[in-house]
């Protein structure tokens, strides 16, 4: 759901905590299924304000909302994550409408919804809903993650053994989630989703911030006064990078676009090659006469 959660609660940007929880309970009233039993649209419409005062009412949420906007939001949370820690259920509870089992139990479903799913589960109304959910951590490299890739993960099931291929997007980042539908636990004919949280793993060469890549690069003294090029890594072959007259130790230089391609999207961020310079612990005698002579210089 993309829409904007402050027009589908009906209130401003800069409302306050108890307005917006105001405008949900005037209507999570209305469009309660319990008072709308068979009517068209009540139920999404209920779904769709019980998500949006999930995010409003919850501050670190709602800061994550305003910076990131809905479209990225969406990218970046799951359903499982909205409603996490939410306090639908003890607002419903003071209608009568809570589950049986109150937030503790999960309630209608909210802190686990799957994706697309009702918030009452199949169970129904005023049953307790069974969380099938599963997330389960997988471990990536710095370049499936940069340029995408594929895994064939195996899954255990009641003795069995099912294989099941998992589609790395590239540009995910780490802490982000695949959902795997249908392949978690399994209760009365119902099926959970797999949820794979990524973790990249740490890369010899590269540093990664976001979008962005950091490499340590090593040239010569020469290099550094005269200016020159050098020759990098990069995540899809090498580049030949110049390098300004006077460069220092420490510096860095921007080679636009080396990054990592954004999630769902054609750009990539940049790669920033750290200059260390490398200063040579044994000299031949000509080296030394040279580096004298540059000395007598005043250089």
């Amino acid at each position: 759901m993309n829409e904007d959660y402050y027009k589908i609660l009906g209130v401003d940007k800069t409302a306050s905590q108890s307005e917006i929880k105001a405008a949900y309970r005037k209507q999570a009233k209305k469009y309660h299924p319990d008072h709308n039993k068979g009517e068209t649209g009540a139920e999404e419409q209920f779904k769709k304000i019980s998500e949006a005062y999930a995010v409003l009412s919850d501050p670190e949420k709602r800061k994550k909302y305003n910076m990131f906007g809905s479209e990225k939001f969406h990218q970046k949370f799951s359903q499982e994550d909205i409603f996490s820690g939410s306090n639908i259920n003890d607002i419903l509870n003071e209608f009568g409408f809570g589950g049986r089992g109150g937030a503790r139990h999960g309630g209608f479903g909210f802190g686990g919804s799957p994706f697309g799913g009702s918030p009452f589960g199949d169970a129904g109304m005023g049953q307790q809903v069974i969380n099938l959910d599963v997330t389960s951590p997988m471990e990536i490299t710095l370049e499936e993650s940069g340029k995408g890739g594929e895994r064939t993960l195996t899954l255990q099931k009641g003795g069995s053994s099912e294989s099941v291929k998992v589609k790395i997007p590239a540009g995910i980042r780490g802490g982000g989630k695949l959902r795997l539908p249908g392949k978690g636990k399994e209760h009365g004919g119902r099926k959970g989703d797999l949820y794979i949280q990524v973790k990249i793993q740490p890369h010899a060469y590269f540093r990664r911030n976001g979008d962005d890549l950091t490499a340590q690069v090593d040239i010569d003294p020469s290099t550094a006064i005269l200016g020159g090029s050098v020759e990098v890594d990069m995540l899809d072959g090498t580049k030949r990078v110049k390098v300004a007259p006077g460069t220092e130790q420490g510096q860095k230089i921007r080679v636009k676009g080396g990054g990592v391609k954004q999630l769902k999207s054609s750009t990539h961020g940049d790669l920033y090659i750290e200059i260390k310079i490398k200063i040579p612990k044994k000299l031949t005698p000509e080296q030394i006469a040279a580096v004298e002579n540059l000395k007598s210089s005043g250089l």
